[in-house]
């Protein structure tokens, strides 16, 4: 099982790109990181409005599957506390990929111009 087509939004479409083209990397690993990023630094539920007026970009299926997917899913369950049913765990998998870039857009504008956003993203 994998998630389903997600539909990310445009801001934070120009998120993913500018991580992916600071720690070179591809999309898919950015995505990965940002979900990591984001249920890491929840505490409890995440406020899920990320609507903006930018054209919404489409994260493929099965960007996360197998043993990823079933990790996502259990720690989105624990951080949320609650059950929740196969269509809820795709919305939140987009609320903390939306939370993560976010939080990382934060991390990336306070580094110094001698600081390596590689370093920074493993704390």
């Amino acid at each position: 099982m994998g998630n389903k087509k997600l539909s990310l939004s445009g801001t934070g479409k120009e998120i993913l790109d500018q991580l992916c083209d600071q720690i070179d990397i591809d999309r898919p690993l950015g995505i990965n990181l940002a979900i990591a990023k984001g249920i890491s630094k929840a505490n409890g539920p995440v406020s899920n409005d990320f609507k903006d007026n930018k054209p919404k970009w489409t994260i493929p299926e099965n960007v996360i599957k197998g043993n990823q997917f079933l990790l996502y899913k259990h720690l989105i369950i624990q951080e949320l506390s609650k059950p929740l049913d196969d269509d809820e765990i795709q919305e939140y998998l987009l609320v903390f990929i939306e939370s993560g870039l976010r939080i990382i857009k934060a991390e990336i504008d306070d580094l110094t111009s001698m600081e390596d956003y590689q370093l920074t993203i493993l704390n």
